[in-house]
């Protein structure tokens, strides 16, 4: 039978309630840098708005049908980005559209960014911030104590009964599992990176089979508690090349052009000293200057290893992992969240590179970048992540090699 889920309260990261957007004081606009698009209700709206000449203008010639790929409701439309820049986005760095027919003429994505609310298996509506805007992140820095989370009684209004279906027998655990890997993520008794591999130790379990979730709980409580002598690791003089390798052809692929992240593959490119053609075999990238960089990222940052902590906790809620749909799903996502905390970390330590200023500005900078070119690109996700399946390297072995750089 499936089980009906009573939502009646809100979950969200303590730190969600202090967001406010920087507005003029933002170095990295949300108007520019990334596609935006929306569904087929703000698409008709925007196509129905009418003002000013010139704001008659930009919508003309700013606004269009998504052609390209499967359409539906969700993705329906979107703003010509093609310089980089919305459209609206005036010369103030106001929005027109805004200015002239104020925020509730803007398309829901426009109006919630970086703000995210979904109702979830574990029982709450969840709401979260992403980690693509400097905002979040200067958050996320100013909790050395880590991330605490809150939750408050929802209107009726926004109540709602979920089902989870018999095909989801993971499902129902879902606040247990969750708990218990945040828990993990935020357990300094272990680097960082151990604590992941010690998640997915956990996790693979699930993966396999396991279904006595009562028990499996006892034993992963016990697993944080003692260690794990098992856990695999990978010699750097092997691992650090293939996962260079790995981060530099995901970072040729974000989308940068004409924004304030357009030099980021350069600047990176030059800070690893790399030689041959982008996007084949044929590079070399400097392992010493690599290193170099990550010295020197240890020397300024290394008193902040909780930034890094509380980003990967934030993300973790923020993609409502585990996936728990089914015990395929809850290791790709594992393998996508291990995927995507080593691509943060290479990006903070490149922040430290030969010739950068290796101060919070550009780390900033770097973590926006990576955010907007994988956090918001689900396809650019799901493709890295099938990588590792097709390639068979979605080991926990080879988790530990991402882990380790």
């Amino acid at each position: 039978m499936p089980t009906r889920i009573e939502i009646n309260n809100d979950l969200r990261p303590a730190y969600y309630d202090d967001f406010r957007c920087l507005a003029a004081g933002c170095r990295y606009s949300c108007c520019k840098g990334w596609r935006i698009s929306f569904n087929k209700k703000d698409y008709l709206s925007l196509k129905r708005q009418e003002g000013s000449e010139e704001f008659n203008a930009r919508m003309d010639h700013g606004l269009r049908r998504i052609r390209k790929g499967p359409l539906t409701d969700i993705h329906f439309g979107e703003f010509d980005m093609d310089s980089g820049v919305c459209p609206l986005l005036r010369e103030d760095c106001l929005c027109d559209l805004q200015v002239e027919k104020g925020p509730e003429a803007l398309p829901a994505v426009c109006q919630t960014f970086p703000r995210s609310k979904s109702y979830a298996a574990s029982g709450y509506l969840e709401r979260s911030l992403s980690p693509a805007c400097e905002g979040v992140l200067e958050l996320l820095w100013n909790l050395p104590d880590g991330i605490e989370f809150r939750a408050d009684p929802l209107p009726k209004t926004e109540r709602k009964i979920l089902t989870i279906h018999d095909g989801q027998p993971l499902a129902v655990f879902f606040p247990h599992i969750r708990e218990w890997c945040v828990d993990m993520l935020q357990d300094r008794r272990y680097p960082l990176g151990k604590r992941i591999l010690l998640m997915g130790l956990a996790l693979r379990e699930l993966a396999e089979g396991e279904e006595d979730a009562a028990a499996w709980l006892l034993r992963s409580r016990a697993l944080a508690d003692g260690g794990a002598p098992d856990l695999p690791e990978a010699e750097e003089s092997a691992a650090l090349p293939l996962m260079l390798s790995n981060h530099f052809r995901t970072l040729m692929q974000l989308q940068t052009a004409g924004t304030e992240f357009a030099s980021v593959p350069g600047d990176i490119s030059r800070g690893l000293d790399v030689t041959g053609k982008a996007g084949t075999s044929r590079i070399t990238i400097s392992l010493e200057r690599y290193r170099a960089a990550r010295a020197r990222y240890e020397e300024n940052f290394g008193d902040r290893e909780y930034f890094m902590e509380n980003l990967m906790t934030a993300l973790f809620f923020h993609l409502h992992l585990p996936m728990l749909s089914g015990r395929e799903e809850l290791w790709k996502g594992y393998v996508n969240f291990c995927n995507l905390y080593s691509f943060y970390r290479f990006m903070a330590v490149m922040s430290c590179r030969e010739e950068a200023a290796g101060d919070k500005a550009e780390l900033y900078r770097l973590l926006v970048c990576a955010s907007r070119g994988l956090i918001h690109n689900g396809a650019r996700q799901t493709s890295l992540r099938d990588e590792f399946f097709q390639n068979d390297s979605a080991t926990l072995a080879h988790m530990a090699i991402l882990l380790g750089g």
